[in-house]
């Protein structure tokens, strides 16, 4: 095993035990779209479920739609074989998901897939979920929903759904996008590549870029600092409306200057409803539509 693959192996380890991810005769069910970050999260899992101290079932399922390359299919297949790693591919015909005057993105792509990842969990018993989703993409996601929607929140790395009974978990947590790329270089992984033609700029590119740029000035041990920070909130630090009583102070100049107040815009709108089970209108915003399925949870 290289140092890369060793270091790979280790922040998982630190993720499934920081977050409690998996217990004893877990099924657990990976979300496997073919790209670095899955197949790099298959390969680990797959070898750990020899020797991990805690026991689970892993498998593999990719959700295959008419934008799917039928040779990389081939590819995944060839190399679940060789991990040892049972595969079953899901079904799903996108476009006659589509309602009328609406258009196909990225994020309402990814939510009927994960939407269809959950319904075979459910019927199939799973306890959990695994996505491949890494330190970036929960520190854009912050990102996101303090610019977007005006609150602190992120992707979790463990996520009890309300409308299902399978948690999500994601054991790249405290791997960065950055040594996932060196790892599926190293492994020769041929990356997924979306044949559907509607991949445009989004939301989520903006703040990877503000990510890049902050750790680019700071250094790279910002992006582990920000993740930290996560962990680490200081509410009494943090901005808070008052709570007081109708004679206090505040109350009181509210009260005096009432016809001179506004109250805040607040960003996003409503709280994100769930996910419908024949799927989100793909036009909808994402404050609106961008809910993982569980009412009330943050942008993903």
């Amino acid at each position: 095993m290289s140092d890369l693959s060793k270091l790979l192996s280790k922040r998982i380890d630190k993720a499934l035990f920081d977050y409690n991810m998996i217990r004893e005769g877990d099924r657990v069910l990976l979300g496997l779209s073919g790209g670095k970050d899955s197949l790099s999260l298959a390969y680990h899992l797959s070898r750990k479920q020899k020797h991990f101290p805690v026991k689970f079932e892993l498998t593999a399922a990719h959700v295959r739609t008419e934008f799917s390359n039928p040779k990389t299919l081939a590819q995944i297949s060839e190399l679940c074989d060789s991990w040892g790693l049972p595969l079953v591919e899901i079904p799903m015909e996108l476009e006659k998901r589509i309602q009328p005057g609406r258009r196909m993105n990225c994020f309402w792509c990814s939510k009927q897939r994960r939407v269809e990842l959950m319904r075979y969990a459910g019927a199939h018993n799973f306890q959990r979920i695994a996505l491949g989703h890494h330190m970036d993409d929960i520190l854009e996601t912050f990102f996101m929903n303090m610019s977007h929607k005006g609150e602190l929140s992120t992707m979790l790395p463990v996520l009890t759904l309300d409308n299902y009974e399978q948690t999500i978990i994601r054991p790249l947590a405290w791997l960065s996008e950055e040594h996932i790329l060196a790892f599926a270089d190293e492994m020769g992984f041929t990356a997924f590549t979306c044949r559907c033609g509607f991949d445009t700029t989004s939301k989520r590119r903006n703040m990877r870029s503000a990510l890049e740029y902050l750790v680019a000035q700071e250094g790279s041990g910002a992006r582990e600092r920000l993740f930290e920070a996560l962990h680490n909130p200081k509410l009494r630090y943090l901005i808070r409306r008052s709570e007081g009583s109708a004679d206090d102070v505040g109350r009181g100049f509210e009260d005096h200057h009432a016809s001179g107040l506004t109250e805040a815009p607040v960003y996003g709108g409503r709280k994100p409803a769930g996910l419908n089970p024949s799927g989100v209108n793909p036009g909808e915003s994402p404050s609106a539509a961008d809910s993982h399925a569980d009412s009330g949870s943050p942008t993903e």
